[in-house]
């Protein structure tokens, strides 16, 4: 009869010790989230993020910062090179994207839904490529989904068919790397506070809207947090998921219950 008694601690298995992390769009909202977490379990982070402000953020932090276009081919490819460092590259987090609202279909230009899906789509399978080539140790990669992959909704149409793609290559990415000792996971939030989102949601506050009411409208009752879903990625990047790869993981307060 087997042991009762777990081999390892929790403490162990969520111990990002020595373990180099690349997280995407990390200065600010969810991504600076999640790399302060990761940050917290030991991981030696990388924020690669569009926007120069971010360096202050990553040197508070202790993380390295590179300013990183996720759709410039070159400077993708310097970011895993400085997350990797001398070694081997063990996490990356593919946060970056852009924000949903794209107004009544026979508005959207084909020009919108081309940069969509560049970013959301394109970008993050670069990103897979470059860091999986550099995780010759194993790893463990989160893309960053949607629930809005998962019901869609008015005015969010080239947003919601760029994450459910995202969805469709975690599955297949799960398939092709776990041989390789490689994890390919994905997070589907639900409504987070973010200043993004807030941006995002302005015009409805104007029309008269209760906003916080609207980010707060699901069974748990409370506003959806950037550090909700970073703790859901300290879980799929640890060794507590050792054995889970391929899923999307809602983080919605049960919205899509």
């Amino acid at each position: 009869m087997a042991s009762p008694t777990p081999a390892e601690s929790i403490t162990d298995l969520i111990d990002l010790s020595g373990r180099g992390a690349l997280v995407t769009g990390g200065g600010k909202g969810i991504g600076a989230a999640i790399a302060s977490r990761l940050v917290e379990a030991g991981a030696q982070v990388t924020i690669a993020d569009l926007d120069p402000d971010a360096a202050e953020f990553a040197g508070w932090l202790g993380a390295t910062f590179v300013q990183c276009d996720i759709t410039d081919a070159d400077q993708l490819r310097k970011a895993v090179e400085v997350a990797a460092g001398d070694g081997v590259l063990h996490i990356l987090v593919n946060n970056a994207g852009i924000f949903p609202t794209t107004g009544p279909l026979a508005g959207a230009t084909d020009d919108f839904v081309h940069r969509m899906l560049d970013v959301n789509v394109r970008a993050q399978f670069s990103a897979t490529r470059e860091a999986a080539g550099r995780m010759t140790s194993g790893g463990a990669i989160v893309n960053m989904a949607s629930i809005a992959a998962l019901g869609g909704g008015a005015n969010i149409s080239a947003y919601s068919a760029s994450k459910a793609a995202v969805i469709a290559m975690t599955h297949a990415h799960a398939n092709e790397l776990g041989p390789k000792g490689i994890r390919v996971n994905a997070i589907a939030p639900g409504i987070i506070d973010t200043p993004g989102v807030q941006e995002q949601l302005e015009p409805l506050r104007a029309g008269g809207v209760d906003i916080d009411a609207r980010i707060g409208a699901n069974p748990v009752g409370i506003a959806g947090q950037p550090d909700h879903i970073a703790r859901g990625v300290v879980f799929l990047v640890s060794d507590l998921a050792a054995f889970v790869s391929g899923h999307v993981l809602v983080i919605d307060g049960g919205a899509t219950a």
